[in-house]
Parts: C-alpha cells; structure tokens; sequence
C-alpha cells in the first residue's frame, strides 16, 4: 500500500513542480494556460477510462487462476494499446468540437504533439498497479522515481535552455515512448502473450460501472473548468489561474486513492475486518493531512505569489475553498460500497452529485466568479459522502464510527473552518 501511495504522491507531486518551475522561469501565462488546457482535456479523455479498468483490474485479478494471470497483463496491454489510438482519433477527428465546447477556444498550440504523447502514455498507468499485484514495491518506487524525474526534466530543461516550448513538448514524447517500451518488458517477463477475448469480456463487464462512476465524477471538474472557459470567453489567463487555484491538498488525492485502491480489496474479502481496519489506518491519514490543510491555508495568501508569480494572486481564494474537499475525501464510505459491489448506488448518486454541482456553479459562478464555482465542487463533494454514508446505514447497517473516527475528524474539520476565517 505504501509503495503505491508514494507513486501516487510523485505523480501529482511532479505536475506540482513542473508548474511552478514553469512559473519561476517566466513561461507567458498565456502559455502556461495553453498547457493546462491540453492536460484538462487529456484527463476528459482518459481519465474515467483509466480509473475504472483499473479499479475493475484491482478487485477481478486476485481471483484468476495462475493461467489467467499470466495472460492478463498482455491483453490489458492490447486493450490499452486499442483504447488509447481510439481516445486519439477521436481527440484529432473531432478537435474543433472539442477546442470550442470543452475549453472554448478556436485553437490549442503543441495539441498534435500532446496527442501522441497521450497515446503513448495511456498504456503506462498498467505498469504501478501491475507491479502492486504481484506485490513488488521496490519496483514500483524505482519507476516512480525514474519515471516522474524524466517528466519533470523533459518539461522544464527545454525552457531552462532557452528553447521554445514545442521543444516540451517532443520531450514529453520521449518519456511516453519509454515508458511503453518498459510495459513491453513487463509483458515479455510474464512469458504468456495468448489473446484471450473471454478474460477482457469478463474485466469490462466488472469494470462498466466503475467506469460510469469515474465518468461522474471527473465530469464534476471537467464542468468547473469548461465553466470557467464559458464564463471568460476562453480567456487563457483566467484558465489558468482558476486551474493553479483549484488544486486540492498535495499529496491528498493520491494517497487517498492509494489507500481506497487497496482496501477495496480488503471489503471484498472480509468487510467486518475491513472496518476498523479503514478506521485505524485512515486515522493516520488524518493526522498527516489536516495538520498540512491547516497550515497550508493558514500560509497560501504568502505563498502563491512567491512560489508561482504575482499573476497568481487571484487563484488563492479558490484553493482555500478547494483545501475543504478534504474532509470528504477521508470519508471512505465509496470504497467500502465499491467492496460490497454496490456499484450501481455509486452511479446514481453520483448521478445527483453531478446535477447539484452543475446547478450550483451556474448560480455562484455568476455570482461570485471563480471562487463560486469552487464552492459549488465544495457543497457537491460533501453531498456525496453524506449519501453514501446514509445509505451504507440504512441498507447494510454499517455506521459511520464503524469506519470513521468521529472525534478526531470533526474536531480537525473545526479546525481547518477556524485556519480559512483566520486567513
């Protein structure tokens, strides 16, 4: 669990650095926005894909036989392979729908570059989890390690030089192209490459609502940021302070899904167990993220414009808003559902979740401006968990303090409220 949350963390930690090492070495915001819009509509892409085959991935492998395992990753890689030159035909057939309705613009600079570093990449999200399976942590920090280190050179070094960005940009592709080549490797190793169409059947039909599910919830984001593109005219300047703003606490999302992913596995093998096993390990993750929420929001109206640049201001009242979102995300109420494969009240709830947030932002966004549509993310994610939870209560007689520590998360979300009104 370790090992994947820290991949985890050097993933969303070398997308932190390489925005502000972008930002200290005085790329245009202009440009700076234009790299955002690629990586916002490589996510809409991708990003549900990704999440649910994984998911499915984590709870369908355990259970195949010695055969079947060395089978799998082979042809998860010809899935992969296949779904990510669809993603990107469909990125280039229909670019202008997606330049004018998802970031409402009429034009996207380095967008063919980023397409193939996008199909490239698709397949490499196998590799961590694949490694995780066969319980292989050592490997997985190494790659890691490699692998996010050659991004964030690969991404910054040509600026450093003086070079244009398109330089970034054919760098990023390099990257792309070795970590496939690494995959490949993986694969040779298993010593099995037999297409078996009955396993893949099997792992989208596990995978369908998971897959429906990630589709709600990274359509709650994806709304924000087309709003915001709405809103401003596709304004590159005010895209990108909304997206450096609307960033929820480092290291939180990712070791949050890390320890979801693996628990995940623990419900469905024994959910009495599993329980308070989420109860006590969760609490560690509160004692590391809400002491870090505090200070960061305590700290951000001095630190944005020092670690960015001065045009960043502007973002600070958004993150503070999105520093919330931690509450809900230490509430594991979606990974003990997905365990008990209650996948469907997953879907509609999410489902609810999606139509408060679009209603809410329209109206605080027209309001309020960027930091209404943050507040909106706020109330929505929040919903969320209280549904689960109310459900999980109802239909399977599971209360919160079974899986919650009450005392300890209130009195941190107190303090938390207590840090926002004293900033």
């Amino acid at each position: 669990m370790r090992a994947l949350q820290f991949f985890n963390v050097g993933r969303q930690g070398s997308l932190i650095l390489i925005a502000i090492l972008l930002a200290q070495l005085h790329l245009p915001t202009s440009e700076l926005g234009n790299y955002e819009q690629l990586l916002f509509l490589g996510h809409v892409l991708s990003f549900f894909l990704v999440s649910g085959l994984i998911q499915g991935m984590l709870s369908y492998y355990p259970g195949l036989s010695e055969a079947e395992q060395k089978r799998f990753l082979f042809n998860a890689l010809l899935l992969f392979l296949a779904l990510g030159l669809v993603i990107v035909a469909i990125a280039w057939l229909a670019k202008g729908c997606l330049w004018q309705f998802v970031v409402h613009k009429t034009h996207l600079r380095y967008y063919s570059l980023f397409l193939i570093y996008l199909a490239l990449n698709f397949p490499s999200f196998l590799i961590e989890n694949h490694l995780v399976l066969l319980r292989k942590g050592w490997p997985v920090l190494r790659y890691g390690l490699y692998s996010f280190g050659a991004q964030v050179i690969a991404m910054v070094l040509p600026i450093f030089l003086g070079l244009d960005f398109r330089y970034s940009f054919y760098s990023l592709i390099g990257v792309g192209a070795a970590r496939l080549i690494y995959l490949l490797f993986l694969v040779g190793a298993m010593g099995s490459r037999k297409l078996d169409l009955e396993l893949i059947k099997k792992w989208l039909k596990l995978a369908l609502p998971l897959i429906l599910y990630a589709i709600l919830g990274g359509l709650l984001p994806a709304f924000d940021a087309w709003l915001v593109g709405y809103l401003f005219n596709g304004d590159e300047e005010m895209f990108a302070v909304f997206r450096y703003g609307a960033q929820e606490l480092p290291l939180a999302l990712a070791l949050t899904n890390a320890f979801s992913n693996v628990m995940v596995v623990e419900v469905a093998t024994d959910v009495k167990k599993a329980l308070p096993l989420i109860k006590a390990r969760s609490l560690r993750l509160f004692h590391l993220l809400f002491p870090l929420s505090i200070v960061l929001m305590l700290l951000s109206p001095f630190l944005f414009p020092w670690i960015f640049n001065s045009d960043f201001v502007k973002s600070v009242p958004v993150f503070q808003v999105y520093l919330f979102v931690i509450i809900s995300r230490l509430v594991f109420s979606s990974t003990i559902l997905i365990g008990l494969k209650a996948n469907s009240v997953l879907t509609w709830i999410g489902s609810l979740e999606l139509l408060l947030n679009v209603g809410l932002s329209f109206y605080w966004g027209l309001k309020f401006g960027l930091v209404g549509i943050a507040l909106a993310t706020l109330v929505a994610f929040t919903f969320e968990k209280i549904m689960q939870c109310i459900y999980l209560y109802r239909m399977h007689g599971i209360s919160p303090k079974e899986y919650l520590d009450i005392r300890w998360f209130f009195g941190y979300s107190a303090l938390l409220l207590m840090a926002f009104l004293l900033s």
